[in-house]
């Protein structure tokens, strides 16, 4: 294993990385692209708020599904989360937010409109402040394709509430779906 990788692998950050390399970022990009190194980050330590809230979501959504294909590991931004037998999901992770800025009403919200036309399943992590789960939604793609965002009342009952799924559920439910296109 080269040095490139060893070091990459300790942080995920190709500014730490090519500094204790004593080398331009842009050189070590090149040269991990070069001998195949996926370049991926690690937004749980380097990420805005909201990206580290989307890989906690990824990780666990990962932990309780241990078999399915994690997309991010293999290029940075991928445009779908996981691969599970063929089939397509993408993870979203949201706090409570004011529904509006004369509002005391929160809800969760998720955007939807970048995975619409390529998701099979999107799975929703609601999380309370504190970063503890409240919800799992599971949803189907029948459900959701031309839905741009869609908004989870925290307080009052919600539509979507109708696809919450015990997360130790999840790996089961892939398991039972048939291999896409067979």
């Amino acid at each position: 294993m080269s040095i490139e990788i060893i070091t990459y692998r300790k942080h995920r950050n190709l500014k730490l990385d090519a500094n204790e390399l004593g080398i331009a970022w842009q050189e070590l990009y090149v040269r991990l692209k070069k001998i195949g190194e996926p370049v991926t980050g690690d937004k749980l330590l380097y990420g805005s708020d909201r990206d580290k809230l989307g890989a906690l979501a990824e990780a666990e959504f990962k932990k309780f599904v241990p078999h399915s294909i994690d997309k991010n590991a293999e290029i940075f931004q991928a445009k779908i989360d996981f691969n599970i037998n063929g089939y397509l999901i993408d993870v979203k992770a949201s706090k409570p937010k004011l529904t509006n800025k004369n509002s005391i009403k929160k809800a969760w919200s998720f955007s939807f409109k970048k995975q619409t036309l390529i998701a099979d399943f999107i799975v929703c992590f609601c999380y309370l402040e504190d970063k503890s789960l409240a919800h799992v939604l599971l949803v189907p793609s029948e459900f959701f394709k031309g839905l741009q965002t869609v908004s989870v009342s925290c307080s009052a009952v919600s539509k979507w509430l109708d696809y919450s799924i015990d997360p130790k559920n999840l790996s089961d439910f892939f398991k039972s779906l048939p291999i896409k296109g067979c």
